[in-house]
This record gives C-alpha cells, structure tokens and sequence, in this order.
C-alpha cells in the first residue's frame, strides 16, 4: 500500500507545486520506493509509492488517461475477474497496476464500478471535463482516506498530517471530539479531532464539485441477501474456498509476509493456510507474531490447558514456522500515550508497536491478521439466544445455556444467562443501558473538568450501533461491522506501520466472505454443543484440538505493562511533566491519579481507575502540542 494526496481548486485558482510538494513530503515515510506528484493549474495529486504485489512495480501515479486523473492507495484482489470483465488479455494483466484496473473500471461503469471491486483501497480520480471529484474507500477501511472542504478548495490525503501541512487550512481542534473522548475512552468511532476533517467512512463513495459534497454508501451489511443450500457440508465446502481465497489474495506479494498468531480461531486459521498455501509454492511464511510473552521464568507455563502458547507452539511445530513472542514494556505504553492522537488515532492497542518493530527488524513487509473474523467466518451467538426465546425455540435455548453456564445444577448461573442474554435483549434500550452487562461510562472514574464537558452534554447518552445485544443475530453481526472500531484500529495500524513499510491485511474480512457469512441462516451458528462450528469444521484437520483464545499470562502482562507505564508517570509527574492549565482536565484530580500508582495492578477498580487516566495523558498531550506550543 502506499499514500494519496490531492488538491483541487474548483476556482481554477493555481495550486502551489512548491506548498503542493511541500504536504507530499509529510508522507515521505509511506513512499519506500518515491514519491511523484503531478500539479496542473487548479488540481494536484500527488503518491508515495510502497510496492506490496507483484503488478505494483508499474504503478505511475499519478496516472492521466485522457480528461482523467487518478490516485489510490490499493491492492485489488479480484484483479482475474476484473480483467476478465474487461476483456484484457493474460499476457497483459500482470502488467496492468491497480491504478490502470481502477480507471478502467471507471470508464466502464462509472461509479457503480466500486461494487465490483474487491480488496483494500481507497482512491480519488478526477474528472477535469466535468470537473468532479469521485472518491471512494473499500468496504471495511483497511485504508485511511482523510478531506476537508472549505470555500473553493478540497484537499484529501491518507494521512492527516499531509492537510495540517498546508499554511492557509489553519487546522483547529475541535473541542466536541475532546469532549466525547473524555465522556467516552472506549468509543470506537472513527473521527477526527480536527474541524471541518472528516474520514471517508468505510463503503463510502464521495463526490466534489463547486456545488459541495455528496457521500452515499454503496455497502451496507445490512442488505446482503439471504444464502441457502440443500445440506451443511454445502456451507462447509464453501466456507472453505472462501477461506483459502482470502488468504491466498493476500498472499500475492514479492516481499516477506509474516502474520499475527495467538490461540485463537481467528489468527490460527490464517496463519495456518498461509502456511499450506505458501508451502505450496515452494515458499515459506516468514515469521508468525504473538502478544503473549514468551515462556520464562517471569511468565511460566500454565499447567492446565489455558495457556494459549501451547497452542502457538503445536502450530509452530507442525507447520514448520517460528513466532516471535511480545516484548512490549510500560515504556512502550507511556510511549503510546504521547503520541498525538489528532494525527495516529486512539485505537489501545500498544502491544502492536513492538510487533512492528520484531518485523521492520526482518523485512517484513506483509502481515496478516486475524482481525474482523469476529464480525465474519468465527461469529459466535450474540444475538442468538434471544433470537431463539423470541421465536419459542426453548429446547434448542436449553441445551445453548446449558453448555453457557457448565450444567444445569448450577441455577443461579443458569438465571444469569437466560436474563442477560435472552430477556434483557428484548427489552426498550432505557431498560437496557441500566442493566447491561457490558462497561458503562458511568462506572469510569473520569479527570475531565465538568464545565467543560457539560457544552456537550449530548454525547455523555451516546452509543455505538453495536452498544447492546438485539434478539436477531444477523443484525447484530451488521451492526457489528458498522461499528466502527475495525475502520479505527485498521487506519490507526496503517498510520503506524508506515514508517516500518508494513502493510497490514485482513483475510477474514474479505468482501466475498462477508457476502457468504452475512447471508447464513441463524441455526448454523450453533451445531452439537458449540459455537463457530462452522468455521472449525470448514478447518477441521488444520486447526489443533485445542484451539480457543486463552490467553491468560498474555493479560497478566498487561496489567504488569500498564502497572508499569502508571509508575513512569508518577515519576514523570514528580519531576513537573504535567505543569500548568488544561481547560479540559480536572488538573487537581489528574496529577492526584497520576501519583497514586500502584506496585502492581490485579483489580478491576485499578482498571476503572487507570482507564481514564489513559486518556486524560493523551488529552493532556494534544492540548500542549496545539495550544501550549509558544
């Protein structure tokens, strides 16, 4: 993948190529292989070019065919059947880059050229004879699409920075996205805390002119039409090729490729196919990549089978592949903590830098992960119990709580679970958010000054589409993937792994598999006393017995790690880090917090506690950059 950067000037007013080159170096660190950019009177466009497939080494952005001119960040994975819509030739097609694939889709269809499209892109292509902009970002948000429209200007570029880079933009924070990430730390929203900046959302096309701008939504999970064969093995079978596609798509790269690897379902069924799929062509995966620490004396063995680096290293061995197990610190989180969060995301994934750093250390330039298979291929049953008390189905809600709560002489248990995962989902959401059995902001103990968040009281009620369980697990699996934490976390990694030149990807949110997943029948979700079933058996043979994701030590290193970040900011704080005014922080209350750090974090009160903290360091960060900076 690589970077994108555009300016137009519906004016014609000139674009400056020195300001013009000036933002496109900003993305220098995306551009392994250069950058190029091309500024004719009111339009510039610019590329960093980082080579990923085979065909990417002909990438020439930007490219002009005719009245036409077009950028993108892509990696196609339907690039056969595109073609052969296209009519082109096999002895042309590995020349052809994605750009020219994209243009040529366009010619042919236009904007509804995006429903064909499969894979991780995001692009723009302008039209100079009607003097329209078309944009448009792939299903998901793999890839990370920013613009901002004002007066007669639009810019858009992968990485805000490019847009802040601009003199005459005066980017300003905007203190309602502050405010909703105090009020909420564990949104998964992807915003920005720029006004008037806006991401594309994912399945989002867009179109400029002097008149405005236009988004509509050319996916929506919701509208995938309904799939039904004659017998399970059908769905099997078929769950299978869909698997193996999507892997081996992404797969399609002359570079190293290494991919993530837990205990998991997820991340074992990848890695493990692109294992066979790679050993197939005579290569190798390069390296598998693990959070969980390796085996020491800090972090022994467990004895029973929770431990999910048992399953890591049978996968290991019998593939023939190695894993690199964590090595992130309290260091590594104080370090996430600084990070501008305007220009890298709030995703709290920290363990992930030092993932990187592991593969930036060995040339890897691919990495596959398992994320998003939660929301696809291995859907548990959310949703599903109270689908099947809504529709008198108690034998089969019996036998699913009986297996939930471990027996059926355990009562209270059993009560728990038909309340919290059938009745309650039934009920009006007022009903809900008191009882809901997942974390609410109310249980958080904030830093924020009141009178700061009371001008936005609004966003103290908000709720993702995903907030709460629904009695329909098809819908719940929609919303799910409009939720918006796979575009946030997928565009927070892409940002930080540029400056590694890796490019993440995501098999198991494949397009063609989601169509599949999303059209299933309720009832496959649960076969014989388990859930996912159909995923393991689509992998039955691959995946070991074992398999599930315990990851127990990978957890009590997590609370060590963010113990010891906790203690770093103590001694930060005692040597007058956080000095000085933040209108937006409880100043008094957050150095309190700060020096209370504990020797070492077990309680869920710590938690609740630390949290918040979290985010008021990050808060704390973005006002000295942007407002203390004299």
């Amino acid at each position: 993948m690589s970077a994108i950067l555009g300016r137009i000037h519906f004016s014609a007013r000139p674009v400056d190529p020195a300001a013009f080159g000036a933002a496109l170096a900003t993305l220098d660190h995306y551009g392994r292989e250069g950058a190029s950019m091309r500024v004719e009177a009111g339009v510039g466009l610019g590329y960093q070019r980082l080579d990923v497939s085979p065909s990417s080494v002909h990438e020439c952005q930007p490219l002009g065919d005719g009245h036409f001119a077009i950028v993108a960040d892509a990696i196609l994975d339907n690039r056969d059947s595109l073609c052969d819509e296209l009519h082109i030739e096999s002895h042309r097609r590995s020349l052809i880059p994605d750009s020219r694939l994209l243009l040529l889709a366009y010619r042919r269809w236009g904007r509804e050229c995006v429903q064909r499209l499969v894979g991780d892109f995001a692009f723009a292509l302008w039209d100079a004879r009607e003097q329209v902009l078309f944009c448009a970002r792939d299903h998901i948000g793999a890839r990370p699409f920013y613009y901002h429209a004002y007066g007669e200007c639009l810019v858009f570029s992968t990485d805000i920075r490019a847009l802040a880079s601009f003199s005459d933009l005066s980017l300003v924070i905007d203190e309602t996205r502050v405010a909703e990430y105090l009020l909420w730390p564990l949104g998964c929203r992807e915003a920005s805390f720029f006004q008037g900046v806006y991401p594309l959302p994912a399945g989002h096309c867009m179109c400029v002119d002097r008149h405005g701008v236009r988004l509509w939504a050319y996916w929506q999970p919701a509208d995938v039409p309904s799939i039904r064969y004659a017998r399970r093995e059908d769905y099997i079978g078929h769950l299978r090729e869909l698997l193996e596609q999507a892997v081996s798509d992404r797969l399609c790269s002359s570079y190293p490729v290494g991919s993530h690897l837990s205990g998991g379902l997820d991340s074992a069924g990848v890695t493990i196919l692109a294992s066979r799929l790679t050993r197939a062509r005579g290569e190798r995966l390069d390296m598998s990549y693990s959070w969980s620490p390796s085996i020491n004396s800090d972090y022994p063995l467990i004895a029973h089978n929770r431990d999910e680096r048992r399953v890591i290293d049978e996968i290991c061995h019998r593939e023939g592949i190695h894993c690199l197990y964590g090595t992130t610190t309290g260091q590594d989180y104080l370090d996430y903590l600084r990070r501008d969060i305007a220009l890298e995301g709030t995703t709290d994934l920290f363990e992930e830098h030092g993932v990187m750093r592991q593969a930036a250390q060995r040339g890897t330039r691919v990495m596959l992960s398992g994320w998003g298979g939660d929301e696809s291929a291995t859907f548990g049953v959310r949703g599903y119990p109270g689908y099947l008390l809504k529709r008198g189905r108690l034998v089969r809600l019996l036998s699913i709580a009986h297996k939930a709560v471990g027996g059926y002489h355990r009562p209270r248990k059993l009560a728990g679970f038909l309340w919290r995962e059938c009745l309650l989902t039934l009920l009006p959401d007022c009903v809900y958010a008191r009882y809901s059995p997942y974390l609410r902001p109310d249980q958080l103990q904030f830093l924020y000054r009141p009178d700061f968040v009371e001008r936005f009281a609004s966003f103290s009620s908000y709720r993702s589409p995903a907030w709460r369980e629904y009695p329909d697990p098809v819908a719940m699996q929609a919303l799910l993937l409009m939720n918006g934490h796979l575009a946030s976390r997928m565009s927070t990694w892409a940002h930080w792994s540029a400056r590694h030149g890796i490019v993440y990807r995501y098999p198991l949110t494949d397009l063609r598999l989601l169509r599949f997943t999303l059209g299933l029948p309720p009832d496959l979700l649960w076969y014989r006393g388990q859930a996912r079933s159909l995923y393991r058996r689509a992998l039955a043979g691959l995946l070991p017995r074992e398999v599930s994701k315990n990851d127990t030590v990978n957890e009590r290193k997590r609370m060590k790690v963010r113990a010891e970040c906790w203690t770093l900011l103590a001694e930060e704080a005692a040597k007058g880090a956080f000095q000085g005014e933040c209108r937006w922080l409880d100043m008094p209350a957050f150095h309190t917090r700060i020096l209370e750090a504990p020797p070492e974090m077990s309680s869920n009160q710590q938690m609740l506690r630390f949290l918040p903290l979290c985010s008021a360091v990050q808060v704390w960060h973005l006002w000295k950059h942007y407002f203390l900076k004299s």
